[in-house]
């Protein structure tokens, strides 16, 4: 499931998942997620490796405003499964959901690697970060997203701002 998406992830075989699994999916496309997340909790007391219901279920915990529980399972599929991008955008993106700018900023270079990192994601970091009073880290993520991708022109007054906020600080 993709956070973003608020889809369960397609399943190829829909066979070789347990039928508790299979309805927690169906629960949540319908946007039943307390009654989903029971359903993958169940499947996951008997595979609890299974990355991609670990996967989801932190897809749900994060639908349910209850991100923090959502990184657990997001971290524990991403240490089985540490190359899928999608468990580490959405590890990302809770990270950022929850005030966790630093954390989300550790998985920029794996993202980077993957293909998925984005100038949306660097520039909404950023802004974590200004909301919590650091624009030193801020000006860092916007110049590496400006420098990525130089189309961006509404980064230059933005990045001149930060520039003048941390030198009137440092004085």
């Amino acid at each position: 499931m993709d956070i973003n998406s608020k889809q369960p992830q397609a399943q190829e075989n829909a066979s070789e998942l347990s039928d508790s699994y299979q309805k927690g999916l169906e629960l949540a496309e319908a946007g039943k997620y307390a009654e989903a997340l029971a359903c993958v909790q169940q499947h996951l007391n008997s595979t609890p490796d299974d990355t991609e219901a670990l996967n989801d279920a932190g897809a749900i915990l994060h639908c349910m405003d209850r991100s923090d529980e959502a990184i657990d399972h997001f971290t524990k599929a991403r240490a089985l499964q540490p190359e899928s991008a999608e468990i580490t955008w959405n590890l990302s993106e809770v990270y950022l959901a929850v005030g966790k700018p630093k954390r989300a900023e550790e998985l920029f270079d794996d993202m980077e690697r993957m293909g998925i990192l984005s100038a949306d994601v660097l520039n909404r970091t950023a802004d974590v970060f200004l909301n919590r009073d650091n624009p030193n880290d801020a000006l860092k993520l916007l110049l590496r997203s400006q420098q990525t991708w130089p189309d961006q022109e509404i980064l230059e007054p933005m990045i001149e701002v930060l520039r003048s906020k941390i030198a009137e600080r440092d004085k």
